[in-house]
């Protein structure tokens, strides 16, 4: 009874988003009342419930600005480049000259593989698919076929907004922070290049026909983008491993394959700044210690610290207001600013709303009496359920801090119950639910608004059945192989 009783939130929120199409706030803020009833049942006394909901409601406000930040600044950054305009239209796609038709295939591979995961790496709040649709768009694919391959662009979302939800994900496992990332980069590796063949799929099915070796050569990018994702994790720049790999490749296709396009340069300059900043102050001996040490702010000594010089929200911030000054254009910053605010505000306050769910689950034990009743249930197949239920609370939130929000916790227990390596559950966990949050009705959404096709979502919904089950089924294979 009490098991059920601490998983009736987990259901309520599945509940409410899957059957009333309840904007995830909402159903948010419903979960965490429950959670807070379910907290209530499972004290000991009402005098420790009442301590404990202070302090863990401020643990989950504090874990929430670590990734709100990053969405904030990150939204800030992009406006200030576009003009304040946020539709591919508006520069911040590529323009393209007249298309080859024998390198098509190869132009359209480029945008969702590599432009539209570039920017989102950066930036997050979908705003890769102004790069990966504005592109496609001028290549002359028709509108529903773009929204249609752009959702590939959300293919690297443990990364998106400088790995906001992979950052959260290890505070609340409290794992560290390179070996979280490293272990997703390891299992995203599978569920990348199984997209690839559905990809080819699709643009067949497009009238998108691949010239002689056009398969083996994209092939080839994208094996080397992984390599460098897997590298940049290994390396320890977690926050900038999406972004730099990205570039690096889309910079390499571009020149090698004479498919260099009209970049604005100032926004060119603008990420090349970003992912130098990163990996200088995440990679070169000394500047990490150094810029860790100074202005840190610290509230709870088992969280995150905020890092004024050395985190990334402050990396994103400090750009976007040189380049307001270089350019003696800071009359736009109350403007700038408002527009932000509207903008961020919604899934900012989701992720506060998610994270003092989490912080629940875990200062009141919550976590670990479902992980023990699971295990106790299943045996060692409990670690089975892991990617299903990632996989679906991925597909029906969209964000990976949501999911691992509401997962994490109780995954980083289960693990630990069963003596499963805890490193590879938790991983791919974060792999998995990132994968399926590509077929978000929201995100669909986005994309049909951004293609100037509202109302089609179901038209490319269906076309994503496969990929669902080709995730389920890879996921799972990674799984036998790293159980014992």
């Amino acid at each position: 009874m009490t098991a059920l009783i601490y998983l009736a939130p987990i259901l309520l929120v599945t509940g409410l988003v899957l059957a009333s199409r309840m904007p995830l706030l909402r159903a948010g803020a419903f979960g965490l009342l429950a959670t807070l009833l379910a907290a209530y049942y499972g004290a000991s006394d009402t005098a420790s419930y009442l301590a404990m909901l202070p302090l863990e409601l401020a643990k989950g406000v504090w874990l929430a600005w670590q990734g709100g930040s990053i969405v904030l600044f990150g939204l800030f950054l992009h406006l200030v480049l576009s003009g304040g305009n946020t539709k591919p239209t508006a520069g911040a796609a590529m323009a393209a000259a007249p298309v080859d038709p024998g390198k098509l295939h190869r132009h359209v591979f480029l945008y969702c593989f590599l432009a539209g995961p570039c920017v989102e790496s950066a930036i997050g709040f979908g705003i890769g698919y102004a790069a990966a649709i504005g592109g496609l768009l001028r290549l002359g694919i028709p509108p529903l076929s773009a929204a249609l391959l752009s959702i590939f662009c959300q293919m690297l979302v443990p990364w998106g907004a400088l790995a906001v939800g992979t950052q959260i994900g290890a505070s609340l496992a409290h794992v560290p922070l390179v070996d979280f990332g490293f272990y997703s980069s390891i299992t995203s590796a599978p569920l990348v290049l199984v997209l690839l063949p559905w990809f080819w799929l699709l643009m067949h099915r497009q009238g998108i026909k691949p010239a002689p070796g056009d398969l083996l050569v994209e092939a080839g990018y994208l094996l080397g983008l992984i390599g460098l994702l897997i590298l940049g994790n290994w390396l320890g720049a977690v926050e900038a491993s999406g972004l730099v790999a990205c570039a690096l490749i889309l910079g390499v296709m571009a020149w090698r394959e004479g498919l260099m396009q009209a970049a604005p340069i100032r926004t060119v300059l603008a990420y090349g700044a970003l992912a130098l900043l990163l990996l200088g102050s995440r990679l070169i001996p000394g500047i990490a210690p150094l810029l860790n040490g100074i202005a840190v702010l610290r509230p709870f000594d088992s969280l995150p610290t905020f890092p004024l010089l050395y985190h990334a929200a402050s990396i994103l911030l400090l750009l976007a207001i040189a380049d307001l000054l270089l350019r003696g254009e800071t009359s736009r910053l109350p403007g700038l600013l408002r527009q932000t605010w509207q903008g961020a505000r919604m899934p900012v306050a989701a992720m506060v709303v998610f994270l003092t769910i989490a912080r629940i689950y875990t200062g009141t034990g919550m976590a670990d009496a479902l992980a023990q009743s699971w295990s106790a249930n299943t045996g060692s197949a409990a670690a089975y359920g892991g990617p299903l239920f990632a996989m679906v609370m991925g597909a029906l939130t969209g964000s990976t801090s949501a999911v691992n929000g509401l997962l994490l916790p109780i995954q980083s227990a289960l693990a630990q119950a069963i003596n499963a390596p805890e490193l590879w559950v938790l991983g791919l966990q974060n792999s998995v639910a990132g994968a399926m949050t590509a077929i978000f009705p929201g995100k669909v959404a986005m994309a049909c608004a951004f293609a100037g096709i509202p109302g089609q979502e179901r038209l490319i919904l269906r076309r994503y059945g496969g990929y669902a089950l080709f995730t389920l089924l890879c996921s799972m294979g990674v799984l036998a192989l790293v159980l014992p």
